[in-house]
């Protein structure tokens, strides 16, 4: 008789271990659904500045165009400008770019000397990070 019921409660157990080891999943269903539609691709940025020679003192635009595959991406979560001072490793700003049109993001700033100033875009966009660096010589 104790044999009898322990043959079941065993048989009631493995049919509940291999029920809900089956009937969970792995729990990322869902995250081959939501990046079906996301490019394996870089995203690219190409930084750039106008005027192209920069004075100090004056209005500078810092413009990042963000492509992926050729084309535009329009909704990077953060596009920021990092200015840092060369000789002293100081960052001096950090720029929010905005988008202006399709796949270009801007921010404008000015530097109040003249020097050797490193300039970084750090972008984010569609579980990527880009963060391509520049040095902006900037005259008196």
């Amino acid at each position: 008789m104790v044999e009898t019921v322990k043959r079941w409660l065993l048989g009631g157990f493995m049919i509940l271990l291999v029920g809900g080891c089956s009937a969970g999943g792995t729990g990322h269903e869902g995250m081959a659904h939501n990046m079906s539609g996301m490019s394996m691709e870089p995203i690219h940025v190409e930084l750039s500045w106008s005027p192209e020679e920069v004075k100090a003192g004056e209005p500078v635009t810092f413009t990042a165009e963000v492509t992926q595959d050729g084309q535009p991406v329009d909704d990077a979560k953060e596009v920021m400008f990092e200015i840092t001072d060369q000789e002293s490793g100081k960052v001096l700003d950090k720029l929010q770019g905005t988008l202006k049109e399709k796949g270009i993001y801007q921010a404008d700033g000015n530097i109040a000397e003249a020097g050797s100033y490193s300039v970084t875009s750090h972008v984010t966009a569609r579980t990527q990070h880009s963060m391509p660096t520049l040095t902006l010589a900037v005259s008196p």
